[in-house]
This record gives structure tokens, sequence and C-alpha cells, in this order.
């Protein structure tokens, strides 16, 4: 029943978004130029477009000599009461600083630009140490490494009127995938930045852990756009400060594709929308999920997982519209989401994800900027997977088998209290929870209830500067 409703919801938001063509065409369109992926705008940014603001003088000055600084802080807790390996409340958080140099206004490079942030992580989730998901509660958990760490270090080169956009250095390959700009008004991490399978088990290099990329991404028209790449798969960048800059410890490359058709400007269209369709392969070798290196069951045995040199790859389409707009002069909207990310193989702990939700933005007259959303997402553990769970938990002295499908549930309340400052309510239920992050208990997860509180704080943009992104 829950495969269903969640399958039958994505297929009807692609078919809407097939039929928003006819609409944008008939609103007109804006010429547009390529979005710079260290800047991704949040849902409001680009639906609900906001007059720009009185800067102080020093702001401005720096804006017209191409200095764009970034500064950022989200802070989540959370709490399950029930449901879960352990009961009990974490808090994480991330703090960054970073700019984007703009080298033609600098040194008169055309389409030249520099763009570098430094990570702050801190705290330890609530599904690392408490639940014991796959599924995490607290999307701004990223890296178990709380330590300062230089996560992104680029040079960018738009050419061809800003149609084809390069970038070389320390990326994250998952600041350019899988993206839908409602996603992020939420505080579980199932959908924000992008799909949990993609952040998880593509081989893509998550910020702040970037590697050493290359993205390019070519726009043949003003609402479509191609992008691929090439990334380095590095275990060890994780845990370091992200300065040594050597390939040594690489173990292989990822390499993602990505098409797209898009109108997110609300100015332009009445209702805006996005369908992205992509894929990905990995050559960096795999743990498998059940079988030792003696090839018996790790759950029962343990030693070392058995490493399966074979390619990792997936595909994904996903898409979102806003289907209800009573006022285009007014930022209330509701916006449909969903998409499905699929595995092609089965060396992974989820070798499937399918989500839907919806975003209403300004659910009561005076408050035009807050969202209500809600998001459902399906799971597919792989076998392997499963037996290992299960072979752990008898080993530990437990009974009993996880679900194949487990189902994760989020209602977010986005309160924007001033400009770039959001107060975020969150209440999660998760039906069929594994315990793939704590495998070595007797407890079978009963399902688990979640409420947090989250607050994000765009600092650079509070004091007059370009958005910064929002959940990279």
């Amino acid at each position: 029943m829950h495969r269903l409703s969640l399958r039958s919801s994505l297929y009807l938001l692609l078919l809407a978004t097939v039929g928003a063509h006819a609409q944008s065409a008939s609103t007109g369109t804006n010429s547009g130029t390529l979005a710079n992926p260290s800047a991704m705008p949040t849902d409001t940014a680009l639906l609900h477009p906001q007059p720009a603001p009185s800067r102080p003088a020093l702001v401005q000055k720096l804006l017209n000599d191409g200095v764009n600084v970034r500064i950022s802080l989200i802070d989540q807790y959370a709490s399950n009461p029930t449901g879960g390996v352990h009961q009990g409340h974490t808090n994480v958080g991330q703090f960054n600083f970073g700019a984007d140099l703009d080298l033609g206004q600098m040194f008169g490079l055309t389409g030249g630009s520099f763009h570098f942030t430094v990570y702050r992580d801190y705290g330890l989730s609530l599904n690392h140490l408490v639940t014991g998901t796959f599924t995490k509660q607290q999307y701004i958990y990223k890296n178990p490494y709380p330590r300062w760490h230089l996560g992104l270090f680029a040079y960018e080169q738009k050419l061809l009127n800003d149609r084809l956009d390069i970038l070389v250095g320390r990326l994250g390959a998952t600041t350019f995938y899988g993206h839908l700009v409602t996603n992020c008004q939420f505080q579980s991490g199932t959908v924000c930045g992008e799909p949990r399978i993609i952040v998880s088990e593509a081989g893509f290099s998550l910020l702040p852990s970037a590697t050493w990329g290359t993205n390019i991404k070519y726009r043949p028209t003003t609402h479509t756009y191609v992008e691929t790449g090439i990334f380095e798969v590095n275990p060890t960048t994780s845990a370091s400060n992200g300065l040594d800059f050597s390939v040594a410890s690489a173990t292989g490359y990822t390499v993602p594709v990505e098409w797209a058709w898009t109108n997110a400007d609300a100015q332009a269209t009445r209702y805006p929308f996005e369908l992205k369709a992509g894929a990905y392969v990995s050559n960096a070798p795999l743990s498998d999920p059940y079988y030792n290196t003696l090839g018996l069951s790790r759950g029962l045995y343990g030693g070392k997982p058995l490493v399966d040199h074979f390619v990792r790859d997936g595909v994904y389409l996903m898409g979102d519209r806003v289907v209800w707009r009573p006022d285009a002069d007014s930022s209330r909207r509701l916006n449909v989401f969903g998409g499905i990310v699929q595995q092609l193989e089965e060396a992974e702990i989820m070798r499937q994800q399918i989500y839907t939700g919806v975003v209403l933005t300004a659910p009561f007259a005076s408050r035009p900027d807050d969202t209500l959303g809600f998001s459902a997402s399906e799971f597919e553990l792989t076998p392997g997977e499963r037996y290992y769970l299960r072979d752990a938990r008898i080993k530990a002295g437990g009974t009993g088998t996880n679900a194949t499908h487990q189902f994760a549930y989020d209602l977010t309340y986005s309160l924007h209290l001033v400009r770039g400052l959001e107060l975020m309510p969150s209440i999660q239920y998760i039906v069929h929870p594994d315990n793939s992050e704590l495998p070595n208990t007797p407890v079978l997860p009963k399902n688990l209830l979640v409420y947090g509180i989250g607050v994000r704080m765009d600092i650079g943009y509070m004091l007059g500067f370009l958005r910064a992104p929002a959940g990279d």
C-alpha cells in the first residue's frame, strides 16, 4: 500500500511537470545564466525573489570589487522518545566560511572565478549514536570527525556567453547532482540536499570531504542543461583537514551525468518546475554487506568485509512543480515534488529510494516567507544487508529480521524570523526502521518517532552579501 501510493504520487508529479512547458511558453521566459554551483539558491530565492537589501558601504564595495562572502551556521537538535535501537537525543551543527571571487571584475579575466569554503562540523548525529538508522534525522550531519576542514577550493570558467561552465579543483560531487529547490525545507536527511542513497551509495564526494574533480555543465537552451564530471574517490579525506591534496590514497573515481529541464523563475512563469534525470558509475571498491574475507557471514563470524571489485552504478529521475499559485504577486504557492533512485547492483545497504512530498509557502497570510513541508520516502534494503543484520542480531542474543521496505515521513515548519534566519521544528516517523548504523544489538527496532528543531543562519546574507547555498 505504501509503495503504491508513493509510486502513484511520483507518476502524477512527472505528468504535471511535463504539462508545465506549455504554461511557461505562454507566460514568457528570461534569458538566465548558468547557476553558480558554489552558491546554489534556496527555494525561496528562486520562487519568491526578495528586493535587494540596503547594504553597508563595505559590503557593497566588496560586491562591486567582485568579492562575495559566504558565512552560515546550521544547528539541529533531535530526540526519539520511542523506537530505534536506543532512545536519546543529540545536537549537531556546521559552521562554514567562504568566498566567491569574480576574477573578471578583479583582474579582467572574463568568465573566471575562484571559490573556497572552510567548514567546521560538530556533534554526532542521532542515527549514528542512538537510532542506528541508515536514514538521517539531521541532514546537516555529514562528517563524524569534528574539525576544521577545507572543503571547497576550485577555479571556475564560463564560456560561450555563460552557456558552458567548467569547474576544476577540490569539489564535492553532491554539490552539482540530484538537487531540487524545495528539498531542503526539512530537517531529516532523506532528501536534502539530494536523496539519501545518492549521498551515501553513489560514490560521490560529500562536502566537507571534497576530492579532486572537474565538473562541466552545458546549457543548449535557456531551460535545459546537461552536466557531467569526474571525481576522485578518496576515503581518507573525511578524517583529514582537507589540506592534503595527494591522490596516493585514492581508490577510484566516479562519473555522474545529469540532464535537466527547468524554469524556476517565478517572474517568468506562473508555475515554476524542474525535471531531472541522471546516472552515475563508480569503480571504487565496495565492502560486501554480508560476507567476510573468508566467504562467511560477517554478522555471525565477524572479520573484515569482503572487498568487491565491480562497478557501482545507478540511475535517478526527479522533479518538482508549483501546482497552485493563486496570486502572481504573492509568495503563496504549493509545490509538489518526487523522485526515484535505483541502484543497479546490490553491494549496498539500500538499493532503492522512492520519495514524494509537498511544500506550502505562506501557510498564513501574515507569514509570507514561512513554509510547511511534508515528505515521504520508501527505502528498500538489499538482501545482503538484511541477512547481515539478522545474523549480527542472533550473535548478540536477539532474533528477528529487518523488513525489506522502510518508510520515513517528515513534517517540518520553517519559521522565517528575519532575513537569513530560520527556525525549523520537525516531527518524523519511520516505519520498519533498519539498524545499519548500530548492527551489533539484540534489538529489532520498532517504529521510530523523532522530534527536533533546527536553526539556519545565513550570516553572509544577513549582512547583505548574496545568498549562501542551502543543504550543502
